[in-house]
């Protein structure tokens, strides 16, 4: 990957086009999942509804938010 992972805590946005994005707004990393078959990074997020989802490290927008 050409970014770092995120971690537990960082806060992310997510592409635009992300098909299962309810609502605009943050998702926090809850945790870091086994990667894809292609090696890709996955992560455990909650939304700004509240509901989780699986997603793929491409599907985070590149201004999205780390925590320290």
């Amino acid at each position: 990957m050409a970014s770092q992972p995120y971690k537990p805590g960082d806060l992310v946005n997510l592409e635009p086009g992300f098909a299962n994005q309810a609502r605009l707004g943050l998702y926090e990393i809850l945790r870091v999942m086994p990667p894809r078959d292609n090696k890709e990074e996955q992560y455990r997020v909650r939304g700004p509804d509240g509901l989780e989802r699986a997603i793929g490290h491409h599907e985070i927008a590149e201004t999205s938010v780390k925590r320290g």
